[in-house]
Formats: C-alpha cells, structure tokens, sequence
C-alpha cells in the first residue's frame, strides 16, 4: 500500500475541503428546483436533469504543474473521421499532446486518457518518466473537453473519438486511464480496439454507481431516477446500464493484462468500484494507496514508478 509522503498537496485539499459543506449558488438552486418541484412534474423536471446528466464543464484555470508538464509539447489539433452519428462536427478537431525522445522514434506508444470534466494536461505528470522508459506517449483532450469543441458528451462519443486516435497514431502499445476514461476504455476494447496492457486508475465499474452520485448530487427525488432509467433506456437500449459498465465490458478482456490502481480515501469514486472491476478483469490485479484522494493520485512519483514498472 502506498502511502502519501508529501503530506502538503493534501492539507491545502483539506482546506479547500472545509467549504464543501457550503455548495456554489447555482447547485443550491438546481438541488431546491429538482427536490421541491421534482415529484410535482418529474417529466418535466425529468428532461432538465436528463440533459444535465451529458452536460460536460471546462476548467479555465490550469495548475502550474500541468503547464510546465507541457514545456516540452504543444497542442496539435488533429482533424479525426469518428464513426459516431451523435457528433455533431465530423471530422472533429481533436486537441492532441505528443511526446517522443527523438524525432520519427518508432518507440512503443502509451495513451493517456482522462476523465469526465477532465483535460489531457491532468495526465501529463506519466510523459516524462514514460518517455525515460522508452515509450512515446499521446495525450488528448476528448469530446466537449478543454480544447476539444462540444458542450455534452457520452460514453458513445468517448469512445469513438478514443477509437478514432488509436486508429490514426496506433499501433498503441498501452493505455493509462484515469476515472471515466477508465470505464471508456473497457468500452472501447470490447468494440474492437486493440492494445497490449491497460491501467485504470480511480475508475468507476457501474452505470448504477454513476447515476447514485449523480442523483445524490442534486438532490433527485426517486420519481426523476426512474424518468431518467426510462429515457436512458428508450435511446440507448434495455440493455445499456450492463452494456456500458466496466464490470460487464471487462469480463471478455482477459488476453489484456491490466493493472487497476485507486485510493481508500477517493471523495469521487469508491475504492470498491475498482476492487468489484478487478473481480470482473480476468488477469488483471489491484494497488490501494491512501491519502492521495481522486486527483493527487495522478502525480505521486510513487503511483507513477508504479505504472511504468507495469508497463515496461
């Protein structure tokens, strides 16, 4: 078990931590709105929480860690043909950051994949020690993402543009995943994408999971859950909630080692979801730590060596 050394990332969390109790305006609003008029009008208030549900968020302020990870790349768009008829723009221009020890290196390529209201630049902290190991390594900002266009988003989408750059850059030798785009993944490589080893770090395992959180979140009365299941239902199929979820997906992926990583005191995601994924994940196996939550755990040195151990 891993336990966080650098005790200072995690008390400047904790005091961010101390104003969670005291949510934003415009949450306290939606929650009064869903609760109080939710069992009134479910259908109605139903449709608003349904397209909340795709609605992603970018995040206009980057860390300094994360730009001088990008002192040695630059943001390239790169036009890609997705094989998805809910997008909107076709080819989409994809925000692509690419590392390599030297120019036309043919090393093997590792891809980074971030997580819902995530952004390529969070996973940015691997390039470096990856690269030291050999490998090249691709970072993207995926669909309606930082640099990416599109304001919502699904894990349909997700997936083909994740598909789409592995066909254009690949072969893609490994894939390092973190939160949604670790449940993206297993998606992905049950729909024909191919990789030789795959690392999930602080991802969710269940569909149910992710609308509990969502519904928690805001407040959602029991009557707009079920107007929400319904719809989910009625577009993507009766199917859908076993179809998208990693426990399901990852049953048929054994010829791919996989290394799945998640902290005991992850606020975001449970550690059992990743414990309930490795269950699911023939020839994969589980790393805990502690302390470093849902977002730290992307740049401790000691999860880093950890991953690229794993991969070499």
């Amino acid at each position: 078990m891993i336990k966080n050394k650098a005790g200072q990332d995690k008390k400047e969390d904790q005091k961010k931590s101390k104003n969670l109790h005291k949510p934003p305006l415009i949450l306290a609003i939606f929650r009064f709105v869903f609760k109080r008029l939710g069992p009134i009008a479910p259908s109605l208030i139903g449709r608003w929480a349904y397209r909340l549900w795709f609605k992603t968020h970018r995040i206009d302020i980057i860390p300094a860690r994360e730009i001088s990870w990008f002192n040695d790349t630059n943001p390239s768009i790169e036009s890609i043909e997705i094989s998805c008829d809910e997008i909107d723009i076709n080819p989409l221009p994809v925000a692509t950051y690419y590392w390599e020890n030297t120019p036309g290196d043919n090393a093997p390529l590792v891809m980074l994949v971030h997580g819902w209201t995530g952004r390529g630049s969070q996973m940015a902290g691997f390039a470096e020690p990856l690269l030291k190991a050999g490998f090249r390594v691709l970072a993207f900002d995926n669909h309606a993402h930082a640099l990416t266009p599109g304001k919502s988003s699904t894990i349909f989408k997700q997936s083909a543009v994740q598909r789409a750059l592995v066909e254009k850059f690949g072969p893609v030798y490994a894939i390092v995943a973190h939160s949604f785009g670790g449940m993206v993944t297993p998606y992905s490589l049950s729909h024909g994408m191919d990789t030789q080893k795959v690392v999930c770090i602080s991802a969710p395992s269940h569909f149910d999971y992710l609308l509990l959180r969502f519904s928690n979140t805001l407040y959602l009365p029991e009557s707009i859950q079920q107007y929400m299941i319904k719809r989910f239902k009625k577009e993507y199929g009766d199917d859908l909630i076993e179809r998208v979820s990693g426990t399901h997906t990852a049953k048929t992926l054994g010829h791919i080692p996989a290394l799945l990583i998640h902290d005991e005191d992850d606020e975001d995601v449970p550690i059992s979801e990743s414990e309930q994924l490795q269950q699911a994940w023939p020839n994969s196996s589980f790393k805990s730590t502690s302390g470093l939550g849902h977002r730290r755990i992307l740049y401790n040195p000691q999860v880093i060596e950890m991953v690229v151990n794993f991969l070499k």
